[in-house]
């Protein structure tokens, strides 16, 4: 009844089809707009798989044609800048490097809905834990959108606890070691870190009374470092055809199983975009031809929890090197300064005894922003 024993299991790895993937919207944006070509890989890898070298148009019915150039690999961006418009009807065209020939179905423009607002609102979560969720809200009078996806970016404001706008500067290594502080030649009180959402946020309105969208799209714990400082979220609404909700819908469920050993496998998804030189091939992926709103919303963490303090999340211990060791004879306060570990805050003026040396360091997290983020302010930054 003491004993146990652990029956090991061989898993085989199943033999997967070489299928080419496509991620490919425009929209009614003027703009260069991307297509992203790819490949399936095995279960066993974990490697992007692009699709590099191919030919990628759309045309539309007034033989318009829009030549994508490949910018990365198996990232095409359209050579000039268009948009698409309500009257005409388009079409995705792919030639791949081996020469196969693929085609998407004829898709026209969704009909346009507007973000009205993005609101936030203070929830609690199943577990519990207090925070915000962002709401977007839409509307169209004409009660003909009905189906819609959302996709996110957020930028958030770094500021490290102990910056300073001096730095320590090595005047010598070797006996007699000499440092001295100097004014700081880079920016580094203030970065920004921008992120992209990978979840599928859909809904529909086609079994409601009118066309109105009122849902969150992102939920954020109060105890996220994101929304420490200041915040911003820009909420992309992308209004959908009833094919390209299914096949998103279904793409959702799918990624969404807890459980590779679940019953229900993962099975192909169907699309709108088909192989030219091969009807027996499957192709994954669907061209969407989508109206877009967006909307951005700025706050700062005391206007969501103003009896709330939010917290750095890293440890900022100072310490304080001596500038020469008799023992070894070394300087630990320049090797600390050559590591790169750590960063000047201010002169020490403590009385603590495992602080001995002149000078107050603090991780780099805890005293230069670029540890975390990029010191260029973005353009649609408001503070």
């Amino acid at each position: 009844m003491f004993l146990s024993c652990i029956t090991p299991v061989e898993l085989e790895t199943i033999t997967y089809e070489d299928y080419l993937v496509v991620e490919a919207t425009i929209t009614n944006e003027l703009k260069n707009h991307t297509v992203k070509l790819s490949r399936t890989f095995a279960l066993d890898t974990n490697e992007n798989n692009p699709e590099t070298r191919a030919q990628v148009t759309v045309t539309d019915n007034l033989n318009n044609t829009y030549t994508f150039n490949e910018s990365a690999l198996g990232t095409y961006i359209s050579s000039s800048a268009f948009k698409a418009n309500a009257t005409n009807e388009y079409r995705l065209n792919i030639i791949t490097k081996n020469g196969n020939s693929y085609s998407s179905s004829v898709q026209k423009l969704t009909a346009p809905a507007q973000i009205e607002s993005l609101n936030t609102l203070v929830e609690t979560s199943t577990e519990g834990d207090e925070g915000v969720s962002i709401i977007v809200n839409s509307y169209n009078p004409n009660n003909n959108s009905n189906y819609y996806r959302y996709v996110y970016e957020e930028t958030y404001k770094i500021s490290p606890p102990f910056w300073s706008d001096e730095e320590l500067k090595i005047v010598s290594d070797t006996r007699p070691f000499e440092v001295e502080v100097v004014e700081r030649t880079i920016d580094n009180e203030h970065c920004y870190k921008t992120l992209f959402s990978t979840d599928i946020v859909l809904t529909e309105t086609k079994t409601l009374a009118e066309d109105r969208v009122s849902i969150p799209v992102r939920f954020i714990l109060a105890s996220d470092f994101k929304i420490s400082n200041r915040y911003s979220i820009l909420v992309k609404q992308y209004v959908q055809s009833f094919e390209a909700y299914n096949y998103y819908k279904t793409l959702k469920k799918l990624s969404s199983s807890e459980n590779v050993f679940n019953q229900a496998q993962p099975g192909f998804i169907v699309g709108n975009i088909n192989s030219d030189t091969n009807k027996d091939e499957k192709v994954i992926g669907f061209f969407d031809v989508s109206a877009v709103s967006e909307k951005r919303l700025f706050f700062n963490f005391r206007d969501i929890f103003p009896n709330k303090t939010s917290e750095y999340p890293f440890d900022c211990d100072f310490s304080a090197p001596i500038i020469y060791d008799s023992f070894t004879q070394q300087s630990p306060l320049v090797d600390l300064i050559k590591s790169n570990t750590h960063v000047y805050y201010a002169e020490n003026d403590t009385s603590l005894d495992y602080l001995e040396g002149n000078y107050l360091m603090v991780p780099k997290v805890c005293g230069d922003c670029t540890e975390l983020g990029s010191n260029i302010k973005p353009d649609f930054w408001v503070d």
